[in-house]
């Protein structure tokens, strides 16, 4: 995980020096399946990575004893076009994903930030664990999930692993209530908690809709807070966290204060003061899909791991 936040903030500062090649995502919403597919492509010419990422969302896999999320990541060679390799992209999202949340946190939450609240309890809630305790000395955690059966297994695997004290919450409003940094990794159409939960010098990491017409959080905390995105244009095009409140004239397009890679290179400041409640939305980039399997696809050579396959 250390190692993946450290390629994502170099990716990061590719996109911002305008060394990265990011095509806007394009998305296919099937709603009669409950499903969703993006393709997300990019180029970083620092780490010399070309790659495309296929990912899938369907809302009824939990049902069928499948991840929600799902994805295939194929990696090219940007002197010749030769593929590369092709990776599973799941974990690659995963890994991304939660890393991403750690470098968000590294430069946005308050630095004596301890008490993690997180709403998910799947893969993408373990990773965004692991990367805040990267970050910060994380000593309690609270998750909240409407399956309680998936809370329990996240709290009992992430105490053993993480050697902090995880409780399961009854209700989403406790999983707010004494947290520092407050993480959202839900599947969730709807606003979780009430924004005026929020007490000052928190720090919100939203990860988990990227649909213009649905949202995890509310419009009182999107008010409260000073918002940082992964990437502005995405984000005025995809998350529904902050077109609903543009939309209903609660809040206008100024009020995201910067891109997180503008943060990074030092050209905006992320937390003006202690007493400052911070957002952080991510819609997810292919800089981040790119920047992860060209490591991971240098640490397979390395390691000799995967399979040669001919395509003829």
């Amino acid at each position: 995980m250390r190692e993946t936040i450290s390629v994502l903030e170099e990716a990061f500062r590719e996109l911002v020096s305008g060394k990265a090649v990011m095509p806007t995502r394009i998305s296919i919403p099937l709603p009669q399946k409950s499903g969703w597919i993006g393709i997300m492509p990019a180029y970083l010419e620092g780490l010399n990575a070309f790659s495309t990422k296929i990912v899938t969302v369907y809302g009824g896999n939990l049902s069928r004893g499948l991840p929600t999320t799902m994805a295939t990541v194929v990696l090219n060679d940007s002197e010749t076009g030769k593929m590369l390799s092709i990776m599973d992209g799941s974990y690659v999202t995963a890994l991304r994903t939660g890393g991403l949340g750690g470098l968000a946190a590294k430069y946005l939450s308050r630095e004596d930030s301890h008490v993690v609240g997180i709403f998910g309890a799947g893969v993408q809630a373990r990773t965004q664990l692991i990367a805040l305790a990267e970050v910060r000395n994380v000593t309690r955690v609270k998750v909240y999930d409407p399956l309680i059966e998936r809370a329990r297994s996240f709290a009992e695997e992430m105490h053993h692993m993480l050697a902090v004290p995880v409780e399961v919450c009854s209700t989403n409003n406790e999983a707010v209530i004494g947290a520092d940094i407050v993480v959202t990794v839900s599947t969730s159409k709807a606003p979780l908690f009430n924004g005026r939960l929020l007490v000052p010098g928190m720090h919100i990491n939203a990860f988990g809709n990227f649909k213009p017409d649905e949202r995890e959080l509310d419009t009182e905390t999107i008010k409260r807070s000073r918002i940082t995105v992964d990437f502005t244009e995405a984000s005025l095009s995809e998350a529904g966290d902050l077109i609903i409140p543009i939309n209903e004239g609660a809040i206008s397009r100024s009020q995201i204060t910067a891109g997180l890679g503008e943060i990074v290179v030092g050209s905006k400041v992320g937390r003006s003061s202690s007493e400052e409640i911070t957002l952080f939305k991510s819609v997810g980039l292919g800089i981040q899909d790119c920047a992860v399997a060209s490591v991971a696809y240098e640490r397979a050579i390395v390691l000799g791991v995967g399979t040669e396959i001919d395509l003829g």
